[in-house]
């Protein structure tokens, strides 16, 4: 094949390529036109139930500031009021050195007071021991109550039995 013959070959193939190029081409950018309505359509349809995307984001962030703020709020509300409950704790309660000193100063008089009375407790006990040995001391100079019953019984009978003589 001369040269003519094969330039009119490569012509047609790659006119037939390129007539197959521009017809594939036009397909796909009719396929595209019809994805782009399709995807209009769809957005038209979902606009009125869906927020865009910086909608979103914007409604995200005011959720999370809002309930962060409120958080905030609520711990400093805790803060405070543990404040106040620490502060009127310390006002009405007495510290532990405080109650320990006062525990060992009752404790420390308590003893102290039955120790007072612990000896003069003794005390009375020793003299009430001697007044019970003075009484033994002058009972054994006195007859028992027996023997003087028998003593009076013994002189009245003398006695009655004289002036019955008599």
């Amino acid at each position: 094949a001369n040269m003519g013959e094969r330039l009119a070959y490569v012509e047609k193939l790659l006119g037939d390529s390129a007539d197959k190029h521009a017809d594939e081409l036009q397909a796909i950018k009719a396929s595209h036109g019809k994805h782009a309505e399709d995807l209009a359509g769809l957005v038209a349809k979902t606009s009125d139930f869906h927020a865009t995307l910086p909608e979103r984001i914007a409604f995200l962030e005011k959720a999370i500031g809002d309930s962060a703020n409120k958080h905030a709020k609520e711990i400093q509300a805790l803060r405070d009021a543990h404040g106040g409950h620490a502060k009127a704790l310390g006002e009405h309660h007495a510290t532990v050195e405080e109650r320990i000193n006062y525990v060992e100063k009752l404790l420390g008089d308590s003893a102290d007071k039955h120790a007072k009375e612990l000896k003069a407790l003794k005390a009375a006990h020793e003299k009430h021991a001697g007044d019970m040995d003075a009484l033994k001391g002058k009972a054994d100079h006195h007859a028992s109550l027996p023997e003087r019953m028998n003593y009076l019984e013994q002189m009245l009978g003398d006695s009655a039995d004289k002036h019955a003589k008599e």
